[in-house]
């Protein structure tokens, strides 16, 4: 008996359905993602490596936010600002017309309340430049305070006496901001001498803290506190401000000089806007002539114009060449002083400005005691004064 046929199975059917869904969904976002990816990217089909991943051609390597560095002193809490200060209200309507978004200090202070110290207590940003002004001949100058040795002007009666070799190049260490960081003003007091210190106005304790510096045989400034361009960091009670009128502006440029005695000049803290502007400067200027005092610009702006308004009133001044701790590290420092020395060795006479920084007193200490075995003459800024206006 012949075996029986098997059956035949019905071939079971596959469901397409979802496929076809995948490919009719899918098919126009892989081609969406290629297009667009394509024009954002700007990809060159021609400089696809082979085997690399799309994505990879065009990832770039993590970058730092660099922001400047600027010399922070300590906290604005930390900061020994004198409790007696008391800022001065204008007398006089505004020079300029203030942005109604902005709102200054000098309108908005309880002055029945102690004075707040600065939000930020620091420089504002400083410039990396090297500064190496041309030599203006005097001829070109108005004529400079000049007198018998017992009728001297004032500055001259209060710098360091010294006798400085004429062939060698001479460089001056100015530094600011001292006063308000009473620990490392103490450590900077205590470098090897003559240095330039630059005391705020508003700190604690200044007869004492400059009678210090000037028994350890350092020359005196006046670290006077100006309006600088960003509008976010203040200078501190009664700094020189462009919106103020010329009555106001005296009555703050008295208050700043009168906080101590003993000093030959003054140099700007922060400023970068007031020292572009030819109204305060001019003030300024006509005061430090009418005191016999002398003026070094700090140079935070490019476009200062200090020495201008200085040659003009016939005031003794110099400008800053290098700024030396935009880096608070001790070897960024050594650095700067290396570029301070070519400038000296250059132009025979050269300005570095530093501030109470660990770094900074740091690389003083170890540059200091080796300077004059490199051929220099360590001087304060009166020396550079009498050399630039050919007085020495």
């Amino acid at each position: 008996m012949a075996a029986p046929k098997p059956k035949n199975k019905k071939k079971k059917k596959r469901n397409l359905g979802p496929l076809i869904g995948a490919l009719l969904i899918g098919g126009p976002l892989v081609y969406g993602a290629v297009y667009f990816k394509d024009r954002t990217f700007n990809h060159d089909p021609q400089q696809k490596a082979q085997g690399q991943a799309w994505y990879k051609e065009h990832a770039k390597a993590p970058e730092m936010i660099r922001l400047p560095d600027a010399p922070l002193i300590l906290a604005a809490k930390e900061a020994e600002i004198d409790p007696h200060v008391r800022e001065l209200p204008p007398k006089r309507p505004l020079r300029k017309q203030i942005p109604s978004e902005v709102k200054p200090r000098i309108n908005s202070v309880d002055m029945t309340a102690k004075p707040q110290p600065p939000a930020a207590v620091y420089e504002e940003a400083l410039p990396q430049d090297v500064y190496t002004p041309a030599i203006v001949p005097n001829t070109e100058r108005a004529p400079v305070i000049v007198a018998p040795q017992h009728l001297q002007p004032r500055w001259m009666q209060y710098a360091l006496k010294m006798d400085v070799p004429t062939n060698k190049p001479m460089i001056a260490v100015v530094i600011d901001d001292l006063g308000l960081d009473r620990k490392r003003t103490a450590r900077t007091l205590a470098l090897p001498a003559p240095l330039t210190m630059a005391f705020i106005p508003y700190a604690k304790s200044l007869d004492k803290q400059t009678a210090t510096a000037r028994n350890n045989g350092h020359e005196l400034l006046v670290h006077l506190p100006m309006e600088p361009l960003n509008e976010k960091l203040d200078a501190g009670p009664n700094h020189l401000n462009t919106h103020l009128a010329h009555e106001d502006l005296q009555d703050r440029i008295h208050w700043n000089l009168e906080r101590f005695g003993g000093y030959v000049g003054v140099n700007n803290h922060m400023g970068s806007r007031a020292t572009t502007d030819k109204t305060v400067m001019s003030a300024l200027m006509a005061e430090l002539r009418n005191r016999e005092m002398l003026f070094l610009d700090s140079r935070t702006n490019a476009k200062s114009v200090g020495g201008e308004m200085a040659a003009q009133e016939g005031v003794p001044f110099a400008e800053r060449n290098v700024f030396l701790d935009n880096v608070n590290d001790k070897t960024a420092v050594l650095k700067q002083l290396s570029l301070l020395e070519r400038v000296s060795r250059k132009t025979g006479f050269a300005v570095g400005i530093g501030h109470p920084r660990d770094g900074t007193i740091d690389a003083l200490k170890e540059w200091l005691p080796l300077a004059q075995s490199k051929g220099f003459s360590l001087v304060p800024i009166s020396q550079i004064v009498l050399k630039k206006q050919e007085l020495s």
